[in-house]
Protein backbone atom coordinates (compact mmCIF):
# COMPACT_ATOMS: atom_id res chain seq x y z
CA UNK A 1 0.00 0.00 0.00
CA UNK A 2 1.49 3.35 -1.00
CA UNK A 3 1.60 6.37 1.04
CA UNK A 4 -0.76 8.41 -0.14
CA UNK A 5 -3.39 5.09 -0.07
CA UNK A 6 -2.76 5.64 3.83
CA UNK A 7 -5.32 7.90 5.94
CA UNK A 8 -5.43 8.57 9.57
CA UNK A 9 -7.89 7.85 11.64
CA UNK A 10 -8.25 8.14 15.44
CA UNK A 11 -11.97 7.54 15.62
CA UNK A 12 -13.10 6.56 19.49
CA UNK A 13 -9.62 7.92 20.83
CA UNK A 14 -8.95 10.45 23.48
CA UNK A 15 -6.45 13.12 22.37
CA UNK A 16 -5.30 15.04 25.10
CA UNK A 17 -4.21 18.78 24.63
CA UNK A 18 -2.40 21.10 26.99
CA UNK A 19 -2.37 24.34 26.32
CA UNK A 20 -0.40 27.57 27.70
CA UNK A 21 -1.96 30.31 26.85
CA UNK A 22 -0.28 33.91 26.11
CA UNK A 23 -1.23 37.04 24.23
CA UNK A 24 0.19 36.68 21.21
CA UNK A 25 1.11 32.90 20.91
CA UNK A 26 -0.07 29.47 22.44
CA UNK A 27 1.72 26.46 23.07
CA UNK A 28 0.10 23.04 22.87
CA UNK A 29 1.06 19.91 23.20
CA UNK A 30 -1.07 17.10 21.98
CA UNK A 31 -0.68 13.36 23.70
CA UNK A 32 -2.47 10.48 22.85
CA UNK A 33 -3.21 7.68 25.55
CA UNK A 34 0.63 6.33 25.34
CA UNK A 35 2.18 9.06 23.39
CA UNK A 36 3.09 12.66 24.40
CA UNK A 37 4.31 14.63 21.05
CA UNK A 38 5.99 17.63 20.05
CA UNK A 39 5.33 21.06 21.50
CA UNK A 40 4.16 23.75 18.45
CA UNK A 41 3.51 27.35 18.50
CA UNK A 42 -0.08 28.43 17.01
CA UNK A 43 -0.53 31.95 15.74
CA UNK A 44 -4.26 33.61 16.02
CA UNK A 45 -7.06 32.64 15.80
CA UNK A 46 -6.23 30.87 17.85
CA UNK A 47 -9.01 28.54 18.38
CA UNK A 48 -9.83 27.86 14.75
CA UNK A 49 -5.77 27.18 14.58
CA UNK A 50 -5.86 24.62 17.25
CA UNK A 51 -9.14 22.48 15.88
CA UNK A 52 -7.54 22.67 12.59
CA UNK A 53 -4.21 21.18 13.38
CA UNK A 54 -5.44 18.54 15.68
CA UNK A 55 -8.10 17.24 12.55
CA UNK A 56 -5.30 17.46 10.21
CA UNK A 57 -2.64 15.33 12.93
CA UNK A 58 -5.68 13.66 14.97
CA UNK A 59 -8.77 13.26 12.60
CA UNK A 60 -11.60 11.58 14.30
CA UNK A 61 -10.27 11.83 17.82
CA UNK A 62 -12.41 13.09 20.61
CA UNK A 63 -10.40 16.04 21.64
CA UNK A 64 -9.87 17.16 25.36
CA UNK A 65 -7.95 20.76 26.42
CA UNK A 66 -7.23 22.08 29.31
CA UNK A 67 -5.43 25.40 30.41
CA UNK A 68 -4.69 27.26 33.54
CA UNK A 69 -7.23 29.77 34.50
CA UNK A 70 -5.62 33.55 35.02
CA UNK A 71 -5.32 36.51 32.42
CA UNK A 72 -7.47 34.77 29.49
CA UNK A 73 -10.34 34.43 31.19
CA UNK A 74 -13.01 31.94 30.23
CA UNK A 75 -13.88 33.04 26.56
CA UNK A 76 -10.74 30.11 25.23
CA UNK A 77 -12.69 27.64 27.14
CA UNK A 78 -16.22 28.84 25.60
CA UNK A 79 -14.45 28.85 22.09
CA UNK A 80 -12.87 25.84 22.46
CA UNK A 81 -16.48 23.87 23.50
CA UNK A 82 -18.28 25.99 20.88
CA UNK A 83 -15.34 23.69 18.37
CA UNK A 84 -16.62 20.48 19.56
CA UNK A 85 -13.93 20.22 22.14
CA UNK A 86 -14.21 19.37 25.81
CA UNK A 87 -12.17 21.91 27.52
CA UNK A 88 -11.67 22.90 30.97
CA UNK A 89 -9.95 25.70 32.68
CA UNK A 90 -7.59 24.30 35.66
CA UNK A 91 -6.65 26.50 38.65
CA UNK A 92 -2.41 26.97 38.47
CA UNK A 93 -1.62 25.06 42.11
CA UNK A 94 -3.90 21.71 40.85
CA UNK A 95 -1.48 21.01 37.67
CA UNK A 96 1.22 18.36 39.54
CA UNK A 97 4.98 19.78 39.17
CA UNK A 98 8.01 18.78 39.88
CA UNK A 99 10.65 20.69 41.92
CA UNK A 100 12.88 20.59 38.59
CA UNK A 101 10.00 22.03 36.78
CA UNK A 102 9.57 25.26 38.79
CA UNK A 103 13.20 25.70 38.47
CA UNK A 104 13.27 25.34 34.87
CA UNK A 105 9.85 26.58 34.11
CA UNK A 106 9.23 27.39 30.17
CA UNK A 107 6.29 27.48 28.02
CA UNK A 108 6.97 24.12 26.15
CA UNK A 109 7.04 22.34 29.89
CA UNK A 110 3.88 24.02 31.08
CA UNK A 111 1.92 23.03 28.07
CA UNK A 112 3.76 19.45 27.84
CA UNK A 113 2.27 18.71 31.85
CA UNK A 114 -1.12 20.13 31.38
CA UNK A 115 -1.34 17.50 28.31
CA UNK A 116 0.27 14.83 30.98
CA UNK A 117 -1.90 15.57 34.04
CA UNK A 118 -5.26 16.00 31.90
CA UNK A 119 -4.71 12.32 30.17
CA UNK A 120 -3.93 10.64 33.82
CA UNK A 121 -7.26 12.26 35.13
CA UNK A 122 -5.32 14.45 37.76
CA UNK A 123 -6.90 17.64 36.62
CA UNK A 124 -10.67 19.26 37.63
CA UNK A 125 -12.22 22.20 35.69
CA UNK A 126 -13.03 24.96 37.66
CA UNK A 127 -16.49 26.68 37.61
CA UNK A 128 -16.72 28.84 34.09
CA UNK A 129 -19.36 31.30 34.70
CA UNK A 130 -21.63 32.36 32.00
CA UNK A 131 -20.91 35.33 29.47
CA UNK A 132 -23.41 37.82 31.23
CA UNK A 133 -22.32 36.84 35.06
CA UNK A 134 -18.59 37.33 33.70
CA UNK A 135 -19.36 41.03 32.93
CA UNK A 136 -21.50 41.40 36.24
CA UNK A 137 -18.40 40.69 38.53
CA UNK A 138 -16.51 42.80 36.79
CA UNK A 139 -18.48 45.72 37.67
CA UNK A 140 -18.43 44.40 41.03
CA UNK A 141 -14.58 44.21 40.95
CA UNK A 142 -13.87 47.23 39.11
CA UNK A 143 -15.41 49.21 42.00
CA UNK A 144 -13.63 47.55 44.61
CA UNK A 145 -10.41 48.50 42.29
CA UNK A 146 -11.24 52.05 42.25
CA UNK A 147 -11.97 51.76 46.16
CA UNK A 148 -8.52 50.05 46.73
CA UNK A 149 -6.72 52.87 44.24
CA UNK A 150 -8.85 55.54 46.22
CA UNK A 151 -6.91 54.32 49.60
CA UNK A 152 -3.62 54.04 47.94
CA UNK A 153 -3.76 57.93 47.92
CA UNK A 154 -4.73 58.78 50.94
CA UNK A 155 -1.93 56.85 52.21
CA UNK A 156 0.57 58.18 49.84
CA UNK A 157 -0.84 61.70 50.27
CA UNK A 158 -0.26 61.22 54.24
CA UNK A 159 2.93 59.86 53.68
CA UNK A 160 3.83 62.88 52.20
CA UNK A 161 2.46 65.28 54.65
CA UNK A 162 5.04 63.48 57.05
CA UNK A 163 7.70 63.72 54.35
CA UNK A 164 7.24 67.10 54.43
CA UNK A 165 7.08 67.76 58.18
CA UNK A 166 3.46 68.72 58.24
CA UNK A 167 1.35 67.66 61.38
CA UNK A 168 -2.31 66.66 61.04
CA UNK A 169 -4.21 68.33 63.85
CA UNK A 170 -5.33 66.02 66.76
CA UNK A 171 -9.01 66.90 65.77
CA UNK A 172 -8.59 65.66 62.12
CA UNK A 173 -6.49 62.75 62.54
CA UNK A 174 -9.27 60.62 62.01
CA UNK A 175 -9.38 57.15 59.99
CA UNK A 176 -12.53 59.00 58.21
CA UNK A 177 -11.48 61.35 55.53
CA UNK A 178 -14.22 64.13 56.55
CA UNK A 179 -15.38 67.52 54.11
CA UNK A 180 -13.45 69.34 57.34
CA UNK A 181 -9.72 67.58 56.47
CA UNK A 182 -9.52 68.03 52.89
CA UNK A 183 -10.44 71.34 53.01
CA UNK A 184 -7.32 71.66 55.88
CA UNK A 185 -5.27 69.92 53.01
CA UNK A 186 -6.70 72.23 50.47
CA UNK A 187 -6.04 75.27 52.59
CA UNK A 188 -1.82 73.73 53.04
CA UNK A 189 -1.48 73.98 49.40
CA UNK A 190 -2.53 77.13 48.85
CA UNK A 191 -0.35 78.36 51.76
CA UNK A 192 2.68 76.59 50.66
CA UNK A 193 2.17 76.73 47.27
CA UNK A 194 2.45 73.14 46.81
CA UNK A 195 2.44 71.81 43.62
CA UNK A 196 3.27 68.22 44.68
CA UNK A 197 -0.23 68.22 47.16
CA UNK A 198 -2.26 69.74 44.59
CA UNK A 199 -1.57 67.10 41.78
CA UNK A 200 -2.22 64.64 44.60
CA UNK A 201 -5.66 66.03 45.71
CA UNK A 202 -6.71 66.08 42.02
CA UNK A 203 -6.09 62.60 42.22
CA UNK A 204 -8.04 61.82 45.15
CA UNK A 205 -11.09 63.72 43.52
CA UNK A 206 -10.67 61.77 40.57
CA UNK A 207 -10.69 58.72 42.46
CA UNK A 208 -13.86 60.04 45.05
CA UNK A 209 -15.64 60.45 41.36
CA UNK A 210 -14.84 56.72 39.64
CA UNK A 211 -15.78 55.26 43.36
CA UNK A 212 -19.18 57.09 43.13
CA UNK A 213 -20.24 56.16 39.62
CA UNK A 214 -19.31 52.68 40.25
CA UNK A 215 -21.05 52.61 43.26
CA UNK A 216 -24.35 54.04 41.48
CA UNK A 217 -23.34 51.24 38.97
CA UNK A 218 -23.68 48.56 41.62
CA UNK A 219 -26.88 49.80 42.69
CA UNK A 220 -28.39 49.72 39.31
CA UNK A 221 -27.48 46.05 38.91
CA UNK A 222 -28.66 45.27 42.68
CA UNK A 223 -32.02 45.86 41.06
CA UNK A 224 -31.98 44.07 37.97
CA UNK A 225 -34.11 41.40 37.23
CA UNK A 226 -31.19 39.00 37.27
CA UNK A 227 -30.52 39.62 40.82
CA UNK A 228 -33.26 41.65 43.01
CA UNK A 229 -34.64 38.80 44.13
CA UNK A 230 -31.50 37.27 45.71
CA UNK A 231 -30.02 40.74 46.64
CA UNK A 232 -33.55 41.68 48.95
CA UNK A 233 -32.74 38.24 50.61
CA UNK A 234 -29.14 38.49 51.36
CA UNK A 235 -30.07 42.08 52.58
CA UNK A 236 -32.48 40.31 55.74
CA UNK A 237 -29.24 39.18 56.69
CA UNK A 238 -27.26 41.13 59.53
CA UNK A 239 -24.03 42.79 58.30
CA UNK A 240 -25.00 42.12 54.44
CA UNK A 241 -25.55 45.77 52.66
CA UNK A 242 -25.32 46.76 48.84
CA UNK A 243 -21.42 45.95 48.85
CA UNK A 244 -21.45 42.36 50.62
CA UNK A 245 -24.71 41.15 48.60
CA UNK A 246 -22.97 42.37 45.41
CA UNK A 247 -20.06 40.69 45.77
CA UNK A 248 -21.19 37.28 47.37
CA UNK A 249 -23.34 37.32 44.19
CA UNK A 250 -20.48 38.49 42.06
CA UNK A 251 -17.99 35.95 43.22
CA UNK A 252 -20.21 32.65 43.87
CA UNK A 253 -22.72 33.49 41.31
CA UNK A 254 -24.23 30.02 41.87
CA UNK A 255 -24.44 28.70 45.52
CA UNK A 256 -25.74 25.28 44.70
CA UNK A 257 -22.49 24.68 42.68
CA UNK A 258 -20.92 24.19 46.71
CA UNK A 259 -22.20 20.33 47.44
CA UNK A 260 -20.97 21.01 50.92
CA UNK A 261 -20.62 24.09 53.07
CA UNK A 262 -17.31 22.98 54.15
CA UNK A 263 -16.36 23.17 49.78
CA UNK A 264 -17.89 26.78 50.68
CA UNK A 265 -15.56 27.59 53.37
CA UNK A 266 -12.84 26.59 51.24
CA UNK A 267 -13.51 28.60 48.73
CA UNK A 268 -14.11 31.57 50.72
CA UNK A 269 -10.64 31.14 52.61
CA UNK A 270 -12.06 30.21 55.94
CA UNK A 271 -9.84 26.91 56.33
CA UNK A 272 -7.26 26.93 58.22
CA UNK A 273 -3.97 25.34 56.66
CA UNK A 274 -2.85 21.57 58.28
CA UNK A 275 0.14 19.77 58.35
CA UNK A 276 0.05 16.27 59.61
CA UNK A 277 3.13 13.42 60.43
CA UNK A 278 2.68 10.63 61.98
CA UNK A 279 -0.31 11.05 64.84
CA UNK A 280 0.93 14.65 65.23
CA UNK A 281 -1.42 17.22 63.17
CA UNK A 282 -1.14 20.85 63.46
CA UNK A 283 -3.51 23.56 62.27
CA UNK A 284 -1.81 27.21 60.77
CA UNK A 285 -3.06 30.34 59.67
CA UNK A 286 -6.07 30.41 56.78
CA UNK A 287 -4.78 28.47 53.67
CA UNK A 288 -3.48 30.68 50.59
CA UNK A 289 -5.77 29.03 48.19
CA UNK A 290 -9.02 31.85 48.33
CA UNK A 291 -10.69 34.06 47.46
CA UNK A 292 -9.59 37.59 48.49
CA UNK A 293 -12.29 39.54 47.50
CA UNK A 294 -14.89 37.11 49.03
CA UNK A 295 -12.97 36.93 52.19
CA UNK A 296 -12.42 40.64 52.71
CA UNK A 297 -15.89 41.34 52.30
CA UNK A 298 -17.12 38.51 54.68
CA UNK A 299 -14.74 39.84 57.77
CA UNK A 300 -16.33 43.33 57.24
CA UNK A 301 -19.90 42.50 56.62
CA UNK A 302 -18.87 40.17 60.39
CA UNK A 303 -17.51 43.55 62.23
CA UNK A 304 -20.55 45.27 61.19
CA UNK A 305 -22.64 42.19 62.25
CA UNK A 306 -21.30 41.85 65.78
CA UNK A 307 -22.62 45.36 66.35
CA UNK A 308 -26.21 44.86 64.77
CA UNK A 309 -26.98 40.92 66.32
CA UNK A 310 -26.30 39.99 69.77
CA UNK A 311 -26.43 36.13 69.04
CA UNK A 312 -23.06 36.89 66.65
CA UNK A 313 -21.80 39.27 69.76
CA UNK A 314 -22.05 36.89 72.58
CA UNK A 315 -20.59 34.29 70.14
CA UNK A 316 -17.30 37.14 69.39
CA UNK A 317 -17.29 37.47 73.38
CA UNK A 318 -16.85 33.58 73.84
CA UNK A 319 -14.64 32.96 71.12
CA UNK A 320 -12.23 36.22 72.40
CA UNK A 321 -12.06 34.84 75.85
CA UNK A 322 -9.79 32.00 73.63
CA UNK A 323 -8.20 33.99 70.66
CA UNK A 324 -7.06 37.49 69.47
CA UNK A 325 -9.47 39.27 67.72
CA UNK A 326 -9.20 38.50 63.80
CA UNK A 327 -9.35 35.10 64.66
CA UNK A 328 -12.58 35.05 66.35
CA UNK A 329 -13.69 37.57 63.62
CA UNK A 330 -13.12 35.03 61.40
CA UNK A 331 -15.63 32.32 63.37
CA UNK A 332 -17.85 34.77 63.15
CA UNK A 333 -17.63 34.91 59.31
CA UNK A 334 -18.39 31.02 58.60
CA UNK A 335 -21.24 31.68 60.91
CA UNK A 336 -22.45 34.79 58.52
CA UNK A 337 -21.49 32.78 55.56
CA UNK A 338 -23.59 30.15 56.70
CA UNK A 339 -26.21 31.95 56.95
CA UNK A 340 -25.77 33.45 53.70
CA UNK A 341 -26.16 30.13 52.62
CA UNK A 342 -29.15 28.86 53.46
CA UNK A 343 -30.93 32.18 52.55
CA UNK A 344 -29.36 31.20 49.40
CA UNK A 345 -30.78 28.02 48.45
CA UNK A 346 -33.90 28.12 50.76
CA UNK A 347 -35.13 31.27 48.85
CA UNK A 348 -36.31 32.78 52.35
CA UNK A 349 -35.29 35.77 53.99
CA UNK A 350 -33.42 35.52 57.80
CA UNK A 351 -35.49 35.16 60.64
CA UNK A 352 -33.43 37.24 63.39
CA UNK A 353 -34.33 34.31 65.65
CA UNK A 354 -32.84 31.54 64.21
CA UNK A 355 -30.10 29.84 65.85
CA UNK A 356 -26.68 28.37 64.60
Amino acid sequence: MSTKDRKLDFTDQDIFCGIDVHKKSWKITVSTLHTVGSTVTIERPFVENVKAYLQRKFPGGRYHAAYEAGFSGFWAQRKLAEAGMDAIVVHPADIPTTDKQRDQKNDKRDSRKIAISLRSGELRGIYVPDEQSVKDRSVIRERMSVANSERRVKNQIKSYLMFSGIDIPEDLEKRHWSARFINWLKQIKIEQSDVTLDLMLQRLEKMRQLRLSALKELRVLSQNDRHKNLYELLLSVPGVGLLTAMTLMGEIIDMRRFKTIDRLYSYAGFIPSSKSSGEQERFGEMTNRKNDRLLSSLVQASWVAIKCDHELLFKYEQYRKKMNPQKAIIKIGRILLRRIRRVWIKGERYQKAELN
